[in-house]
Formats: C-alpha cells, sequence, structure tokens
C-alpha cells in the first residue's frame, strides 16, 4: 500500500476519520471537515477523488469549500488506509461506481441536500453511480473526468520489472521531464509531480506489483448516464497533457443537462480556482439560473 511522507498528513489531522465497512468487502476511510462558519445555506460538499488523489492534492481548495460547507472525503480503495483486500484491488470505474453508491448509503447520506464533486476517473464512477440508482444529488461538479481511459500497461510493466534500487537513478530524471512538460506553468504541474514523487517510492512500486489491474479500458455510453436528472457541471483543464479534452467534450454531450466549462490549463483543477466554480454553481442552482 502507499506510504506518504509526514507533511501531506497535516490536513488530515483537522479531519474526523471514520472507517467505512462495505457490503462487498470494501474497506474506505472517510476524512470530515466541519464548515468553519455554518450558515442556512451549509451543504455537505461530498469528495471523491482519483488515482492516487489524497486529501492532500486538494489543500488550496479545501478552505475555501469549508469556510461555509462541510467537506466529507471519500477515500477510494487503492489508498493507503482504504485498501481491501490489497493484493485485489480492481481499479476500475465498476469498483469506484459501486464503492461510492453504497458509501453514500452507509455514511446515511441525503443526496439531494448535498453536492458531489471529485476527478477524474471517480468522477466517473460518481456519474455511473447517480445513474444506475437513482442517486440524483442538489449538484455534482467534476474535474477532468473523461469518456476514454486505456489500461496503464506501461506503468503495470514498470512497476513489475524495476528492481528497487533504480528508483533512486531514475526519480531526478523523472522528474525534469515532468517539468518540461509542464513549464507552460510550474504551479500548476506542482500537484502532479507530487503524485509521481509517490509512485516512484519503493512501497508503492512493490504495491502495483500485486494489483491485478491497473486503470482498465473504458468507454462511457449513454446508456450508463441516461438516468441523470440533477444538475452536472463539468469542469476541464485546456491543454491538460494528462486529460483527453476531446474526451471530456464528447462525455459531457453524452449527460443530461451538463454543462462544461473549459478553464486554461494554468487554473489547475487541484486549486483554489476549482473550489470558487463549485460554490458559484451552487448559487447558481439556488438561484435557479443554472
Amino acid at each position: 500500500m502507499v506510504r506518504r511522507p509526514k507533511k501531506e498528513y497535516a490536513l488530515e489531522n483537522e479531519t474526523k476519520k471514520t472507517i467505512v465497512n462495505l457490503p462487498n468487502g470494501a474497506k474506505l476511510r472517510v476524512l470530515t471537515l466541519q464548515a468553519d462558519e455554518k450558515t442556512e445555506m451549509t451543504r455537505d460538499i461530498i469528495f471523491y477523488s482519483g488515482y492516487i488523489s489524497y486529501i492532500y492534492l486538494w489543500r488550496e481548495s479545501i478552505p475555501l469549500l469549508r469556510k461555509n460547507h462541510n467537506v466529507i472525503f471519500i477515500e477510494s480503495r487503492e489508498k493507503e488506509f482504504s485498501s481491501f483486500p490489497p493484493n485485489n484491488i480492481a481499479y476500475t470505474v465498476d469498483t469506484l461506481r459501486e464503492d461510492f453508491a453504497q458509501a453514500i448509503e452507509e455514511l446515511q447520506i441525503k443526496p439531494e441536500e448535498c453536492v458531489f464533486t471529485g476527478s477524474s476517473i471517480a468522477s466517473v464512477g460518481v456519474l455511473e453511480a447517480m445513474s444506475k440508482y437513482n442517486i440524483q444529488p442538489f449538484l455534482s461538479v467534476h474535474s477532468s473526468p473523461q469518456k476514454y481511459y486505456k489500461e496503464n500497461t506501461k506503468a503495470k510493466t514498470a512497476a513489475r520489472l524495476l528492481p528497487h534500487w533504480f528508483v533512486t537513478i531514475v526519480k531526478p530524471i523523472v522528474y525534469l521531464i515532468y517539468k518540461v512538460k509542464f513549464r507552460r506553468d510550474k504551479e500548476s504541474g506542482k500537484s502532479r509531480i507530487h503524485t509521481l514523487g509517490r509512485m516512484l517510492q519503493k512501497s508503492q512500486l512493490k504495491w502495483m506489483r500485486n494489483l491485478e489491474m491497473l486503470m482498465c479500458d473504458y468507454e462511457m455510453n449513454k446508456e450508463s448516464v441516461k438516468n441523470i436528472k440533477s444538475p452536472v457541471f463539468i469542469v476541464g483543464a485546456q491543454d491538460d497533457p494528462e486529460h483527453d479534452t476531446g474526451s471530456i467534450e464528447e462525455m459531457v454531450g453524452m449527460i443530461p443537462g451538463a454543462k462544461y466549462r473549459p478553464v486554461p490549463f494554468k487554473n489547475d483543477t487541484h486549486n483554489e480556482a476549482f473550489a470558487k466554480i463549485i460554490l458559484e454553481e451552487m448559487k447558481k442552482v439556488e438561484d435557479n439560473t443554472f
């Protein structure tokens, strides 16, 4: 399982931590941050983020969101505290969909009063859960989900074949390549470089060797999202090297009534700009102007 540097736990220390044992055998950790100041409009904002994306990577968004709202961060099952069983993790949309739906039920969350948000493939799982189980939140806002995902065979092969000592040698080289890749805006690449660092840890490689599947092939179809009735808002960073904007736009076209906002890549969808968009769209739904 993934082990992280101690500094990454700073935000987690402010949270109430709950372990939710699901009927399907999964064990998910839930982090809850109460609003700094509650108002009549205070809602629960349910986070469900993508591959190895901890609450730490959302540290710029969380303070703004929790100013007047409660933030409930559900970790997906490949995370350090949520993996179960660690040697049999199928990281697929089906897994994410079922885990999310069951977590919402176990936590006794009332979707119609909540905002769902998350990123990448986890958001796709949320959208499918909304359609399959008629879970209709007050609003859902998603960061860079895509219609298509391809199995990460390179990462899987590398994890199985590379010796641990090789990581020490290759890490600075890969970091340099990543920094060049994100040269348009260094700030936007920080979270991804940070995530990459975790993936190159010895413990991460050991964990990945035990995976049966890693990001299996996926293609969304209209059937999987046809029953969504609540407001859906999709945010996609333009020219994002890690997410296909065309795939995002195709997906938006399949979701009933979904709206899309492309943002400049420098406004990384993990930072405060994404939090502001969530709050803006909440206000529109409340004012019936969505």
